[in-house]
């Protein structure tokens, strides 16, 4: 009987054979091995302890690229531990079904909170301390209607939230201690009594815009020795003083008389800072001649005036006084130089 027309010779189903085999050997489907595996992990970061202690940390899950599902990623530490007060390296590790392995690592720094040196300020002077608004305007022909004092707007008030939100650890003081039309040359008696009630560790001192009104040039020499004297006496007790100049006064406007002034005071100020150590708060260069931060007085600064004066004063604060966090976190500061402002 002869075979059926469809079947083949042995020689033919050894090639058919071959070749079935040769085509499974270059299959590219799907099923074939996936890519090799791969780990991203996040970048590293940095978080800040509010009280300078170890703080939970939680942190994105890495993400694993290429290998054969399931791929398990395990880290450590694991997100949502505790991390102590320095930088820290994270060690990832990703595992697919085949064993095969993946790694990345990132840092994670807790700081300390930015710490003060000192925390009680005493802030000395006239109405620019106090906190008189400039709004009111001349009336009749002889004199001034009393300006408002508004507290929440002194730049005392202002610098004192500025350090209660920057030094969450501590809590700073700033008492105003602020007499409207008082003059250098009557602080200078009533410094002392301050300094023993209030019993600060820091003196703001910002006066001497009474001395030189209406362009009373006689003014400034005196001004100028009773500041020297107010700087003198704060020092020998031990204690920074933080010497500020005026901000500019505007003449066109009812209590701007001392404008011209202003600057040759100011050059005597940054003199006094110069020769007797005290720190300078440099209010008229922070104006940068801005009559717009003054009240329609042409002498009182407005909010946003007092506001400017906040941040000057938090600025050289943050440079001079922060320092490092006790038990030896380092904090980037400027530590202030016994040669400027005695601290020790």
């Amino acid at each position: 009987m002869r075979p059926p027309p469809w079947r083949l010779r042995p020689c033919a189903q050894a090639a058919l054979l071959s070749t079935v085999l040769l085509l499974a050997a270059c299959d590219d489907s799907p099923t074939s091995p996936t890519t090799s595996l791969s780990l991203s992990c996040p970048a590293s970061f940095e978080v800040q302890s509010r009280d300078g202690r170890p703080v939970v940390v939680t942190y994105p899950p890495p993400l694993p690229l290429g290998g054969t599902a399931p791929v398990s990623v395990t880290c450590t530490p694991a997100s949502g531990s505790v991390f102590p007060v320095r930088t820290t390296a994270v060690t990832c590790t990703a595992t697919d079904a085949r064993q095969a392995t993946a790694s990345c690592g990132f840092t994670v720094t807790v700081t300390p909170p930015p710490y003060l040196r000192y925390t009680r300020f005493l802030a000395f002077g006239d109405s620019l301390t106090e906190g008189q608004d400039g709004i009111a305007a001349p009336t009749g022909t002889g004199g001034y209607v009393p300006l408002v004092v508004r507290p929440e707007i002194a730049y005392p008030t202002r610098l004192q939230e500025k350090l209660i939100a920057r030094y969450v650890a501590q809590t700073p003081q700033v008492i105003n201690r602020g007499v409207g039309g008082e003059r250098a040359t009557t602080g200078v008696n009533r410094l002392p009594t301050e300094i023993t009630s209030v019993r600060p560790e820091v003196v703001l001192l910002l006066e001497g815009a009474n001395d030189i009104a209406g362009g009373n040039a006689a003014g400034l020499t005196p001004a100028a020795n009773a500041l020297r004297t107010m700087v003198r006496d704060t020092r020998s007790r031990g204690l920074p003083v933080l010497l500020a100049t005026l901000p500019p006064e505007d003449p066109t406007r009812p209590r701007g008389g001392g404008a011209a002034l202003v600057v040759p005071l100011n050059d005597l100020i940054r003199r006094i800072a110069l020769e007797e150590g005290a720190v300078l708060v440099d209010l008229f260069a922070a104006f940068n001649g801005d009559l717009t931060l003054l009240g329609p007085d042409g002498l009182h600064p407005n909010e946003a005036g007092y506001l400017r004066m906040a941040d000057t004063f938090f600025l050289v604060i943050r440079e001079r006084l922060e320092t490092s966090f006790p038990g030896g976190a380092a904090v980037p500061a400027a530590s202030l130089p016994s040669s400027a402002g005695g601290v020790p």
